[in-house]
């Protein structure tokens, strides 16, 4: 008598999951296709512009749709289908799953002797949308990793660090600068032509803008056209070698210095 029961219960699985797999895909070449099909008419409107909506303002171009069954109801099954498939396709991968999942663990119950995951079907309908949300947050993981992956590939061109992640490059900036890497050492960077000039006061006012701004260019070793993009990837790479907690040899403190005061130098209107 179980074995009866036990294929009974599989048959009714395999006819449901037929049936409901059939539909599925019914749907998603209904989605596709009224999709394509209201891509096209986008398009077509948008290569018509002007004139199409004048046509299709004109009352009797209304009445002429209006009177081509065929084509007036394609067009609303483009608009509705589109809407309407993706919720009818979510909802039967729903009853699909619920359904064939009762009937063949009620078969796996009566042929091997495995006890029912759940005692009626919305258990099991509980367990798709569990399932649902494992999956979405498995996917957020997966893009989290990805992003992450870029962002210390594009850190490591940049030269930078690795004993951190951020989520964006702003939230780095702002850690770059907090260790001591922001380039402001008692507005050395205002007071960059004077470092770099010569000691004499009266020379130090000659030192003019383009000099004081082709020097700071220089100590970045970046060309002179270049724009705050490569100013603070150089500065970067710069302040990683020459930062006195990572390059112990003599000059390092100075040339950091250095470095710092060429890159606040090289503000956004500077480099305008």
């Amino acid at each position: 008598m179980n074995k009866i029961l036990g294929y009974f219960y599989k048959g009714l699985g395999k006819l449901f999951d037929l049936i409901l797999t059939f539909l599925i895909v019914i749907v998603n070449i209904a989605v596709d296709l009224f999709s394509a099909i209201r891509k096209f008419f986008l398009y077509v409107i948008s290569m018509g512009g002007c004139l199409i909506i004048l046509l299709l303002l004109n009352p009797f171009a209304w009445q002429g749709l209006s009177q081509n069954k065929w084509l007036s109801t394609i067009i609303i099954l483009a608009i509705v289908v589109p809407l309407l498939g993706n919720v009818s396709e979510s909802f039967l991968k729903y009853i699909h799953y619920m359904v064939t999942e009762f009937f063949y663990d009620r078969a796996d119950h009566y042929l091997l002797g495995k006890e029912n995951e759940f005692e009626n079907i919305s258990g099991y309908g509980r367990a798709y949308w569990e399932k649902k949300e494992r999956e979405r947050l498995r996917q957020e993981e997966e893009k989290r990793k990805q992003r992450e992956e870029e962002f210390n590939r594009r850190f490591r061109e940049f030269g930078g660090f690795t004993w951190t992640t951020f989520d964006d490059f702003s939230q780095f900036d702002e850690f770059f600068r907090q260790q001591g890497y922001g380039g402001y050492y008692n507005g050395q960077g205002a007071n960059y032509g004077n470092s770099h000039g010569n000691s004499n006061s009266s020379q130090n006012t000659s030192y003019g803008f383009k000099d004081q701004y082709e020097k700071a260019c220089d100590t970045l070793g970046i060309n002179y056209n270049a724009d705050k993009y490569e100013v603070k990837l150089a500065y970067r790479k710069m302040a990683k070698k020459y930062h006195p907690d990572l390059n112990k040899e003599p000059g390092a403190k100075e040339k950091f210095q250095e470095v710092n005061a060429a890159y606040e130098f090289l503000n956004d209107s500077n480099i305008e």
